[in-house]
């Protein structure tokens, strides 16, 4: 892949480090899961989720996946959650004000939002009342956003909060409580984990495909037949070439199935 690109300057870390990070977008870089024929790995296309700062090697890795034979990849963009300082802000591990921890206990968690979560609320409660506040820059509506699974309470809370009704110590209260249910239940399962599923997760294991657990139902082959005839004769009375390919599939399966029960029989 690095031979596809083309960077000036003689740091051979900026050349490779995109490389590296593109490779993880082809099937052909995990055989022991997909196999070793890459003319069928080649073709297994990947969805990768990422935040927007990963996003060049990914550009990078599409315009050339062609030119290498392999399925461009699809990437869904993840957006950061917000430091406790605000908009724009970056957590950092080194500074223990900026974020909530998994490992934080949950007076530690209240205290921290209550002390350094960014309020996009009023100075005063007076002013609050009269012009609400902005859920924009509010750290903690923003926070809820990524942990209140119910969105209509969600929306609830944005509407009070924007209008006044709603005070940013409440607003602060109810963030509290959903970080410190997530923290919560995170460190009990994390208790449960033992060094025997630590070596069964890091274990290679092969993808095994066992069907989809819901299918979709579909027509008969008769009623399949019936529609694609019945869409012709609604439109110009003439096969596509989709259609006339449907119902020779169709009908070779039909014949296989025949001759299968006559050999049975």
């Amino acid at each position: 892949m690095s031979k596809q690109l083309t960077f000036h300057s003689s740091n051979i870390g900026k050349i490779h480090f995109g490389s590296i990070q593109g490779a993880t977008s082809f099937a052909s870089s995990f055989p022991h899961i997909f196999g070793t024929d890459e003319t069928k790995t080649n073709l297994i296309p990947s969805l990768i989720p990422c935040a927007i700062d990963q996003d060049p090697y990914f550009r990078l890795t599409r315009d050339v996946a062609a030119r290498l034979h392999f399925a461009k990849p699809a990437l869904i963009h993840a957006r950061f959650l917000d430091a406790l300082q605000g908009p724009g802000s970056k957590m950092s591990a080194s500074i223990d004000a900026s974020a909530i921890f998994m490992k934080d206990e949950p007076n530690k968690i209240k205290n921290k939002i209550n002390k350094y979560a960014f309020s996009g609320g009023q100075v005063t409660e007076q002013e609050q009342r009269e012009k609400g506040g902005d859920t924009d820059k509010d750290v903690s509506f923003q926070y809820l956003t990524f942990f209140l699974e119910d969105d209509d309470e969600l929306e609830k809370i944005g509407v009070a909060y924007r209008s006044g009704k709603l005070l940013t110590g409440e607003l602060k209260a109810k963030c509290i409580a959903e970080l410190q249910a997530y923290v919560k239940g995170f460190q009990e399962r994390r208790a449960q984990v033992t060094d025997d599923s630590v070596r069964d997760f890091m274990s290679l294991k092969k993808l095994e495909w066992r069907g989809n657990r819901n299918p979709i139902q579909k027509d008969s082959a008769e009623d399949a037949g019936a529609d694609t005839n019945e869409n012709a004769a609604e439109g110009e009375g003439k096969l596509t070439k989709n259609q006339e390919k449907k119902l020779a599939k169709q009908k070779l399966i039909e014949e296989k199935k025949a001759a299968a029960k006559k050999g049975a029989a």
